[in-house]
């Protein structure tokens, strides 16, 4: 399950679950509010915004005798720096994004999967859209800021291999916080050769943005 698809499938249990089938009437809907990096954290690092996209998954489920829509909103706002690569150029490699999903609390339960994931699991699903990443080692862990909340920000080692072909040895740096109602994952991927960007990382999640 990709970072894109990983609403598609949380609320399978949620028309099943006692007294909903007959309770909720019409499409049942979660969305999250958009999560993203403040101006002046992005001016001090140097990274730019590259986009925000609204990912919207729609399911048909049914049970005892009836059907059930359920429409999950979800967004994932990308930040790119480039970077200048002996022999290849200046190009796109380091990454910081953030991806927020709602919780889907039904009947004190959480039915989005992200509840129980630990960062080895989120860096593994959220670089998925990589054409690989090998030999994923854990290298640090660090208690730090985002939104508020001291949050641990795990730091893995991994060789990269973009979908242009582009092989590095990369540091990777996840984290997950729970905020208003949504789970808000924070993720970078960059070159181990490139110097200071662990810093500028800690900046980004001090400067993530998220609901009201």
């Amino acid at each position: 399950m990709t970072r894109r698809a990983v609403a598609g499938v949380l609320v399978a249990a949620l028309v099943v679950a006692s007294g909903c089938t007959g309770v909720l009437s019409g499409p049942v809907t979660f969305s999250a509010s958009e999560a993203t990096v403040s101006d002046a954290a992005l001016q001090e690092t140097g990274y730019e915004h590259n986009s925000t996209e609204k990912k919207e998954v729609s399911r048909e489920f049914s049970a005892a005798g009836q059907s059930k829509k359920v429409e999950v909103t979800n967004w994932i706002s990308e930040y790119h720096q480039r970077v200048g690569l002996p022999g290849v150029g200046e190009h796109k490699v380091a990454v910081f994004a953030t991806f927020s999903s709602p919780k889907v609390d039904v009947l004190g339960k959480s039915f989005n999967p992200l509840s129980k994931y630990d960062n080895r699991q989120l860096a593994e699903q959220f670089t998925s859209q990589l054409k690989s990443v090998n030999d994923v080692r854990k290298v640090d862990s660090q208690n730090r800021t985002m939104l508020g909340k001291t949050t641990k920000v795990t730091k893995f080692e991994a060789t990269v291999t973009t979908a242009t072909g582009i092989e590095f040895d990369a540091y990777v740096h996840v984290t997950k916080v729970e905020h208003e109602g949504d789970y808000v994952v924070a993720l970078a991927v960059y070159p181990q050769k490139l110097p200071g960007q662990s810093d500028k990382v800690y900046r980004l999640l001090r400067g993530v943005q998220h609901g009201e």
